[in-house]
């Protein structure tokens, strides 16, 4: 096995010291007031990476840099290592994974008050106006299982996320749902609307709801707008062709790439075909495709499950779709830029302040260069995103936060430094991150990417990930013509790899 080199450009720490000095130049005199922050969020403004919850990253959360920037208390419901997940960890450079128990237990409990940090993972924005226990969450995944540790309404009995925030009497608020309205229909390969999508109609009630109640409390604060989620490394990093060490399979005859196979448009009794050049590939993929799965016979015989699909759509509860064809991908980009519409008219209404999230991705994708160091969104080897493909790392919050502060800066005149990134890039975060030490991540070469990516995405993992967004689902769902009994899809073939 080939040895991985090193995957970001480090250079010396006095190179690295000169671009931090103008980095953290201050501005002018604050205009604001940071001393009671209420950070109401998701996943990401939670600090969750690679599939879990944990001390080591949490204190590494965006709320909590930039309150530690202003130097004014954050309070979080802090787990201790291992952490809530199972986090995923790099145990070689082989490179080889594993996951951590799922064992810690919190730490901040007793806190008389509400948390400044009331984000919980899985929440979409009905659930932060109105679920105040597991069991009024709208999802059965991540929400349920965190939001009585982060709420703790058998003690506090105070109500939801946006309430809780109510009862801080905060000086400042953010307000960030980077897209778990939606999430679900990417991360589970199904796209319903009404299930795994969340309507207009109701979003736009509850951002509404949201953020008039935020302002009647405290008129200053920040909103984000959602991420478009097809641009994640979650649905970016597998080709639609047929790839070995990292590079494309050609066909001998034509010397075009060799399409990966789906369900979907296929002639009558033939149950796959090669699927369009502008599918997304989603990483569940890399569970299915050491099997076959996706590949025809022809360029690879032996493999036990060739000629069968790829699904594009859950199966089952253990068997999450890999594809989204481009019908659901555009109507995902519709969906989200309906979000943000819907969220920029309510900043207007309310007087908040609308960051935009996508801008900041699109200039992560680009990548960030800091003091030599290379750092952007690619999976694995860019830095920013952790392993499961869509929360980010200690250095891509860190990025995040830094952002953040220097829009805080132009609207607000809040007169914050810049965040110092040397400890993020050398150390993988104030408490190690998920790192363990100051190897960030691993640069692989193809052979060993590829292997690093079905080494993460198992069907187990899969499944686990998707499981984070498992919506209601109705009796009765859109048909071609109208509304029709629900069916569960069947296996069609599709055998456990």
């Amino acid at each position: 096995m080939k040895t991985p080199t090193a995957f970001l450009r480090l250079v010396s720490a006095a190179a690295f010291a000169g671009t931090l000095t103008a980095a953290v130049a201050l501005p002018a005199a604050a205009q604001v007031d940071l001393t009671r922050i209420a950070f109401v969020g998701d996943s990401e403004g939670a600090g969750f990476s690679s599939g879990c919850l944990t001390k080591r990253v949490q204190v590494d959360s965006p709320g909590a840099i930039i309150a530690r920037t202003a130097g004014v208390d954050f309070q979080q419901p802090i787990v201790n290592d291992p952490g809530l997940g199972g986090c995923l960890v790099l145990t070689s450079l082989a490179p080889s994974f594993t996951r951590e128990a799922s064992t810690g237990t919190p730490a901040n409990l007793s806190l008389p008050r509400p948390y400044n940090n009331l984000s919980i993972p899985g929440c979409a924005i009905g659930d932060m106006v109105r679920a105040t226990t597991a069991a009024e969450t709208q999802s059965a995944g991540a929400c349920r299982l965190f939001i009585d540790l982060v709420l703790r309404n058998s003690a506090l009995h105070i109500g939801s996320p946006i309430a809780q925030a109510v009862a801080l009497n905060p000086t400042f608020v953010f307000l960030e749902n980077v897209g778990n309205d939606y999430l679900g229909a990417l991360l589970s390969g199904t796209v319903i609307d009404g299930v795994t999508v969340t309507p207009i109609a109701s979003f736009t009630a509850d951002i509404n709801t949201a953020l008039t109640t935020l302002k009647n409390k405290q008129p200053k604060g920040i909103v984000f707008g959602v991420a478009d989620i097809t641009s994640i490394p979650f649905a970016t990093t597998l080709p639609p062709f047929l790839t070995s060490g990292g590079k494309l399979v050609l066909n001998p005859a034509t010397g075009a790439p060799i399409p990966l196979l789906g369900p979907k448009g296929c002639p009558t009794g033939v149950p796959a075909c090669p699927i369009p050049a502008n599918t997304i590939v989603t990483l569940n993929a890399a569970g299915y495709l050491p099997s076959g799965f996706g590949i025809p016979c022809a360029v690879a015989p032996t493999l036990p499950n060739c000629n069968k699909p790829l699904p594009a759509a859950a199966l089952d509860a253990t068997h999450p779709g890999a594809l989204i064809y481009a019908a659901d991908v555009a109507f995902l980009k519709s969906r989200g830029a309906e979000y943000n519409a819907a969220i920029q008219a309510a900043a207007t209404a309310t007087g908040y302040k609308y960051y935009d999230v996508n801008d900041f991705l699109l200039r992560l994708k680009a990548g960030f260069d800091i003091g030599g160091a290379t750092v952007n969104a690619n999976f694995l080897t860019g830095g920013a995103f952790s392993y499961d493909g869509f929360h980010l790392t200690p250095i891509g919050y860190a990025l995040l936060a830094d952002d953040v502060i220097q829009f805080m800066n132009a609207n607000f005149a809040a007169g914050l430094p810049r965040v110092n990134l040397s400890t993020y890039l050398f150390n993988g975060g104030t408490a190690g991150g998920l790192s363990g030490s100051s190897a960030l991540y691993v640069p692989l070469n193809g052979e060993d990417y590829e292997r690093g990516v079905q080494g993460i995405f198992t069907l187990d993992f899969s499944r686990q990930l998707a499981s984070m967004f498992s919506l209601s689902k109705p009796a009765l769902v859109q048909g071609d013509g109208d509304m029709v009994p629900r069916v569960e899809p069947r296996h069609r073939g599709i055998e456990q790899p």
